[in-house]
């Protein structure tokens, strides 16, 4: 990667996290709401039955909604489990086994028995990922936070299955970018759905 497109992405993500730090917690609900109504109206998710969700930090979309709909109507949760070296998406058998999962130092809950849970990639497949980061542009590029999960994960899955599963980015209205600087190793997501 460029230094320009480095420092030009370090530069944004602090601009983001100001942004996002400065949304009541009002707004972010209500924003939250309508984009959880706009995920389970979608057609791409009525059609997926194997799901992957990120479980939300308190500046993400809430995904709390999305995630219990996909358990009380029998479609597979899978959820990231992240260490410093990878991310693999797991899956959550019931709203249970989804509580009782233990909260990581983000205030996240992240399942710690990740090896003996069903690994999507190397069982089943995924048919929709939901996904976070800091700010997105309208036609799906994206801007994490920096350490590449999604974007290695999405071209490792690609290399497995042949193919993506679809892509669709949850965003507040004040991640809603003209422009992501991007490098070759970015992923571009298929939808981002906001307000």
């Amino acid at each position: 990667m460029s230094s320009a497109i480095f420092a030009a992405k370090k530069l944004l993500r602090k601009e983001l996290k100001k942004k996002l730090c400065n949304m009541s917690d009002s707004q972010k609900a209500k924003e939250s709401s309508t984009i959880a109504a706009k995920v389970l109206g979608s057609d791409q998710y009525k059609m997926a039955h194997n799901i992957c969700v990120y479980v939300s930090m308190p500046e993400e979309v809430c995904t709390e909604h999305i995630i219990t709909n996909i358990l009380e109507t029998k479609k597979s949760l899978f959820v990231p489990y992240f260490n410093k070296e990878e991310m693999v998406m797991v899956k959550i058998r019931d709203m249970d086994d989804y509580i009782s999962l233990p909260v990581d130092t983000y205030g996240v809950r992240q399942p710690t028995d990740y090896r003996e849970r069903e690994h999507a990639m190397s069982t089943c497949g995924l048919d929709l990922i939901l996904c976070p980061g800091l700010g997105f542009t309208e036609n799906g590029l994206r801007i994490g936070r920096g350490k590449g999960y999604y974007d290695n994960y999405l071209t490792k899955y690609e290399k497995v299955w042949g193919k993506q599963p679809c892509t669709i980015a949850l965003a507040y209205s004040v991640q809603m970018l003209d422009h992501v600087p991007t490098t070759e190793s970015d992923r571009m997501l298929d939808h981002v759905f906001s307000v």
